[in-house]
């Protein structure tokens, strides 16, 4: 895998994939289309939105369980502190190495994709999660459909 090609797609994603506002309806918008496109995967999913550090929207397919709510709390830590997808923070850390303490400590945080940063003007105000399939298909199916939503072609 080309890493720093990786890179500059998902800092293009973050740029593109950036909300004029978004508040609890959206967070119930978004989650609801999550939900029916990971049921349309081949396998389940689970979804997560925070907003301001609240859990607004959670859903789990059957299929899924406490693994996949393991899995979308060390993503959310993962965006929360970097302010970037959790795929992001793995190809970075792919390429530099673990430059931080925090960057070693997968017990905490997930360095795969599947959390994406819930920006509003600039200003980071949540995540978007979802746990379930392969990771890189876990990033395809939430930037997807985050897309869709922002009515945004990627």
């Amino acid at each position: 895998m080309d890493i720093p090609a990786l890179l500059q797609t998902l800092r293009q994603l973050e740029e593109t994939l950036q909300f004029p506002s978004f508040d609890l309806e959206d967070a119930y918008a978004l989650g609801t289309r999550l939900r029916e496109a990971g049921s349309r995967e081949p396998g389940p999913i689970a979804v997560r939105i925070v907003l301001d550090d609240l859990i607004v929207y959670q859903s789990f397919l059957p299929g899924t369980g406490k693994d996949n709510n393991w899995w979308m709390d060390k993503k959310y830590a993962t965006v929360k502190r970097t302010r970037h997808s959790s795929l992001r923070a793995a190809a970075e850390r792919e390429l530099s190495g673990s430059q931080e303490d925090w960057q070693s400590d997968e017990e905490h945080y997930a360095f795969c994709g599947g959390g994406f940063p819930i920006m509003v003007n600039g200003e980071f105000r949540g995540a978007a999660i979802v746990s379930g399939l392969p990771h890189l298909d876990d990033h395809r199916c939430l930037t997807e459909t985050i897309a869709a939503y922002l009515g945004k072609s990627i």
